[in-house]
């Protein structure tokens, strides 16, 4: 599926001159299996954005692609098992936003733990990761690489409840927190720096 600045959600999104205007209108038909490739712009989404398990969403790129939500406090994706996300910039959520999350309403069984990839984060207060092990089952693990994150005075990864995540090349930058680890959660990390943050 595609979406893209020129779109319109009344199209069915199967091609590139037929793209949905919204990543919403592309969720709401995406089921296991698809693709949504999002064309570069600003999208000012109604999030939280519920992504399907093993749906991935591929930006154009993580400079040119940026995802938003029209409510700054409300987490901007909401993952499950298996799900990919690439080549995107969230920006502008606080707190207690997230840029990805396990749902509110539970993530059920990960066997194959999301998988964020090449974006960023940027915003004040918000957080770029939350792993909430008591919204999911299994794994409660999420995958993440090559992940900037310039949240100034928010949390970089914030992992908890027996959650679990695997970091490669994050990068925080400003955050009051880069990685949290609480009440269970944990983590292993490679290649990574945090920056001129307070923890």
């Amino acid at each position: 599926l595609y979406v893209s600045k020129s779109g319109n959600d009344s199209y069915d999104g199967k091609t590139i001159g037929r793209s949905f205007l919204t990543l919403q209108a592309a969720l709401a038909v995406a089921t296991s299996g698809t693709t949504i490739f999002v064309k570069s712009g600003t999208y000012v989404e109604n999030c939280p954005l519920s992504v399907p398990a093993n749906v991935s969403i591929v930006g154009d790129n993580a400079r040119t692609t940026t995802i938003k939500s029209s409510i700054s406090t409300n987490d901007i994706l909401h993952v499950r098992n298996a799900c990919y996300v690439t080549g995107v910039t969230f920006r502008d959520h606080v707190y207690p936003a997230a840029a990805v999350a396990f749902p509110t309403s539970g993530a059920g069984v990960i066997t194959s733990s999301p998988y964020i990839y090449n974006c960023s984060s940027v915003t004040t207060t918000g957080t770029g990761i939350r792993v909430d092990g008591s919204k999911a089952d299994g794994g409660r693990s999420m995958v993440s690489a090559n992940f900037t994150q310039i949240n100034a005075g928010g949390i970089g990864v914030h992992i908890l409840h027996r959650g679990f995540a695997q970091l490669v090349s994050i990068f925080t930058l400003f955050c009051s927190v880069g990685v949290l680890c609480e009440s269970g959660g944990q983590c292993d990390m490679g290649n990574s720096n945090s920056s001129f943050g307070d923890y």
